[in-house]
């Protein structure tokens, strides 16, 4: 394999990793408002929850499903005879 392609592949595993780790300290945010806002009473635990899992979780998810798509897609050109596309290079 090239080293372009190696590189190319770490680096957007590298962004999954990175998105993974943001996801699972949203997670845990999302906890901490929920056990705080059970102190609060039924209605603001209803308040936080319903309005979970909101933007940022929707974001990083969407950035996590293009990253993959980005990775099959870029191993696929970068690596063509295994993938078993043809290349138009002249």
């Amino acid at each position: 394999m090239s080293d372009e392609a190696l590189a190319r592949i770490d680096q957007l595993l590298q962004v999954q990793q990175d998105h993974h780790r943001d996801l699972a300290d949203l997670i845990a945010q999302y906890r901490q408002m929920v056990f705080e806002a059970d102190e609060q009473g039924a209605d603001e635990l209803y308040r936080v929850v319903s309005g979970l899992p909101g933007g940022r979780y929707q974001v990083l998810t969407t950035h996590l499903r293009e990253t993959w798509l980005m990775l099959q897609a870029d191993t696929a050109r970068l690596m063509p005879e295994q993938s078993g596309i043809e290349r138009d290079d002249p």
